[in-house]
């Protein structure tokens, strides 16, 4: 089942449209694999090579993001919760353990964000390409959408892979995915003709899964 992941894979154009016509038609959203297909992705992922997109771990709901927001005062934003620092933690737990090598790891400047990274993988460079797109206005997110399919079009260093932490808005913006759920992991990589695939989901259950 798994190598039909792969035939089926999401082409995104490599020439950037203007950003007003770049989200207008929403692409299909690969497939959430199993556990065992995770098992046989994983191997893959060891080589390098891939740009994985996470959205932040669970959050508080009965928080609410001010405005303006103050990204440099978490109170003023919705944040994490207990088993979203867990879900964080995990995910890193498993790229350790499974080996999978990663080299960048971007986030959103917003603490969610923030903390899911250095949860996961320790470290994290704050960009604000990854401003959280929600709320903005059109022109605004259009922007976000267009830097975020930049980052998702370059290249790993060689036999590493990219982690890039941000929001759903951010990623429909730039490839019209919407990831859920919160924690999710979605997996792209660009073919050798210079097109950017969009591989597969793994929600965040089943990176602890794959620990057993």
């Amino acid at each position: 089942m798994f190598k039909h992941i792969f035939s089926a894979s999401i082409l995104i154009c490599l020439l950037m449209p203007n950003p007003a016509e770049s989200t207008e038609s929403p692409l299909f959203e690969p497939e959430r694999l199993s556990l065992k297909e995770l098992r046989k992705l994983i191997p893959q992922l060891k080589q390098g090579g891939y740009v994985i997109y996470i959205r932040h771990a669970a959050t508080d709901y009965s928080q609410e993001d001010k405005r303006p927001v103050d990204l440099n005062n978490c109170k003023t934003q919705r944040n994490l919760t207990k088993q979203g620092r867990k879900q964080a933690q995990t995910i890193g737990r498993a790229f350790r353990q499974h080996h999978i090598p990663v080299g960048q790891v971007i986030s959103s400047p917003y603490c969610r964000c923030l903390e899911t990274a250095k949860l996961a993988f320790g470290q994290a460079t704050r960009s604000d390409s990854l401003y959280f797109a929600m709320g903005l206005k059109r022109e605004g997110k259009e922007v976000k959408g267009v830097e975020l399919r930049n980052m998702l079009m370059q290249a790993p260093a060689k036999g590493k892979n990219t982690v890039i932490v941000s929001h759903t808005a951010n990623l429909q913006e730039a490839v019209g995915l919407w990831p859920k759920p919160e924690g999710a992991s979605y997996i792209f990589k660009i073919d050798d003709t210079g097109e950017l695939q969009a591989i597969a989901i793994v929600e965040p259950d089943l990176w602890l899964a794959s620990l057993d």
